[in-house]
């Protein structure tokens, strides 16, 4: 769009990316079923640069208030992924920093496959050993969200307190829908120093998108 062209190169760059969530959570025999996870949407739309969207919400009050948001990518609910081809791009040249904009935006794809953006995907039967769909993602959030505030406390002690910024990115901690993908980002590009500082984390994403590591483990009912 705007002038650019999607070379090859481009687009596996970008397919490759958007695939590693993927690559251990089909079938050892199938694992081309992972791909059931994008199947809501057929769309890619790069963009050249980061966009400004208009937003728009109403307040508790009942007041409407109208902003513009910069954005480097966006998944639309049962719509296509929006990028910047810049933001893509020029991760590869942020080495250490736990960033791609592709993997963001695809684990809110992901995300989205329950209906609604939560910060719990849904949950396969068994999900480190629970009975129930409901047991899954209580065991789901009692991992992300103390992790979550735990991200806004480190925050919140550097903005006041003169602490280091947590190498995390501080966007996670605008929501737990935002928290969910920041810290996937982390776990496949950074993925050492993300299980160091986030073991629990870690551990939990293992046995989400590696479920052929962890099998037969029961960890909580």
């Amino acid at each position: 769009m705007h002038g650019l062209t999607v070379s090859d190169a481009m687009a596996v760059a970008i397919a490759a990316q958007a695939c590693l969530p993927l690559l251990r959570l089909g079938p050892a025999d199938r694992p081309e079923a992972a791909l059931a996870w994008y199947d809501d949407f057929v769309g890619i739309v790069i963009q050249p640069g980061d966009v400004v969207a208009r937003r728009q919400y109403m307040d508790a009050a009942g007041v409407g208030h109208h902003y513009e948001e910069v954005i480097a990518g966006e998944a639309m609910d049962r719509g296509p992924v929006m990028l910047s081809w810049s933001a893509v791009k020029g991760a590869g040249s942020l080495t250490g920093t736990g960033h791609s904009v592709v993997i963001h935006e695809f684990i809110h794809k992901m995300d989205m496959k329950g209906g609604v953006a939560d910060g719990c995907p849904p949950l396969p039967p068994g999900f480190m050993g629970t009975r129930s769909a409901r047991s899954a993602r209580q065991a789901w959030l009692s991992v992300l969200e103390p992790a979550f505030h735990a991200l806004r406390e480190q925050i919140v002690l550097a903005e006041r307190f003169g602490q280091p910024m947590p190498w995390l990115d501080a966007y996670g901690a605008s929501s737990l829908i935002e928290f969910f993908p920041v810290a996937c980002e982390a776990y496949f590009v950074e993925r050492a120093r993300f299980t160091q500082e986030w073991s629990a984390l870690a551990m939990l994403f293992d046995a989400f998108f590696d479920p052929r590591k962890v099998a037969g483990q029961v960890t909580t009912r």
